[in-house]
């Protein structure tokens, strides 16, 4: 904030106000529409942070938080106190259908202007406030910066229990793998690979006691495009397994590639290459190291061996910040940033060859004080089953 010359945060996105303060925002976020839930960050260290929510969710909010100013605007579900005698309630006044925008803004506006904040230039995620919505956000006299970078630069160094969970994500889903390599056949169609995969890394967080990933997903893919499923597989095709698993929001990602039968010359020495390329980026992944050299060196790499073609437009990206797997930092070649101690990075080498296949080989990692820690190893070898 001192950087950018704010004056607060005003966090909008679910994923960053369960980070920001440990409380879930409300079912009006599952709309994912920046408004159902705001908290204010002052640049100001002994300023008080402030939470709007919805109502059915406030008081819980406040004791998750811990945080004593939140308010709460109206949603769509109705609730009251038995014996219901409230005559303070809005009489004769439906409920929105899902939130007021408009109601939840003037909350903001109260906590700004208690707080001496309106007229200074306040951060706002502006990657996630719809185009469709910012003109309700000019009711605020503030200058509205997108702060959207901050929130990520904050949010890519992880804590001990994001890494925990991204951890044990990673592990189940290598555990799949290894299940799913040991079971596939000829006639098996994409679909099948992905349920076997999918059952298997249930099947390991059930068999270590802990909880079920809350869902997973699967780019699996038989010979074709390399992207699109495919299948039935047969003698010779390639395998593309690209796989994670979700605890709590917090997304694995990793990747290896099998060939059914032996591989042809030409599958082989494209893998070979990706494999060598693979080595030489991942040898550079330590503190300090600047994403765009990284990102070279691996392009260098397999353009040295004849693919002076290949164009891959980054080879991994952070991980564990959202729903989806890939978010910033991203290893490319207009990077601006460095790896840092408490980064979860995905380190990649893919490459989709229609009439071929797709070829990837993917680890998940945690950039030490030294170096990095792979945290869920398995061979890096093209699987042949």
């Amino acid at each position: 904030m001192q950087e950018q010359g704010l004056a607060a945060l005003v966090l909008a996105q679910p994923e960053s106000i369960t980070y920001a303060t440990g409380a879930f925002p409300g079912v009006a976020s599952f709309w994912r529409r920046a408004g159902s839930a705001f908290v204010v960050v002052p640049a100001d260290e002994t300023a008080p942070v402030a939470a709007i929510v919805g109502d059915l969710q406030a008081k819980s909010f406040a004791a998750q938080s811990g945080i004593s100013d939140v308010r709460s605007h109206r949603i769509w579900v109705e609730t009251d106190h038995y014996p219901i005698a409230d005559v303070a309630k809005p009489q004769r006044s439906p409920r929105p259908a899902q939130y007021d925008l408009i109601a939840a803004l003037d909350l903001l506006h109260d906590v700004l202007a208690e707080q001496s904040l309106l007229n200074e230039p306040i951060g706002l995620e502006l990657g996630f406030v719809p185009a469709a919505d910012f003109p309700a956000f000019s009711r605020i006299p503030v200058e509205w910066i997108d702060c959207t970078r901050i929130v990520e630069r904050l949010r890519a160094i992880k804590s001990p229990d994001e890494i925990d969970m991204l951890r044990n994500a990673a592990e189940y889903a290598r555990a799949g793998v290894i299940a799913l390599t040991r079971s596939i056949g000829v006639g098996m169609s994409a679909s099948e690979m992905t349920e076997i995969w999918k059952s298997a890394a249930f099947a390991e967080a059930a068999r270590r006691g802990d909880t079920a990933p809350q869902s997973a997903w699967a780019y699996i893919a038989v010979a074709g495009d390399g992207f699109a499923p495919r299948g039935p597989a047969k003698l010779g095709d390639i395998i593309k397994i690209d796989v994670g698993c979700v605890i709590n929001g917090y997304s694995s990602d990793g990747g290896r590639t099998a060939v059914l039968g032996k591989p042809s010359a030409d599958a082989q020495r494209i893998f070979d290459a990706l494999h060598h390329a693979f080595d030489t980026g991942l040898a550079l992944l330590k503190p300090g190291m600047p994403l765009g050299d990284i990102y070279r060196a691996t392009s260098t790499a397999m353009w040295d061996q004849g693919f002076g073609t290949y164009g891959r437009g980054h080879f991994g990206h952070g991980v564990g910040a959202s729903i989806w797997s890939e978010e910033w930092p991203f290893i490319a070649s207009q990077s601006d940033a460095s790896l840092e101690p408490g980064m979860v990075m995905a380190f990649e080498t893919p490459w989709y060859i229609d009439g071929l296949g797709g070829f990837i080989i993917e680890d998940q990692v945690l950039i030490t004080e030294t170096g990095f820690d792979v945290m869920a190893p398995s061979p890096r070898n093209l699987i042949q089953v």
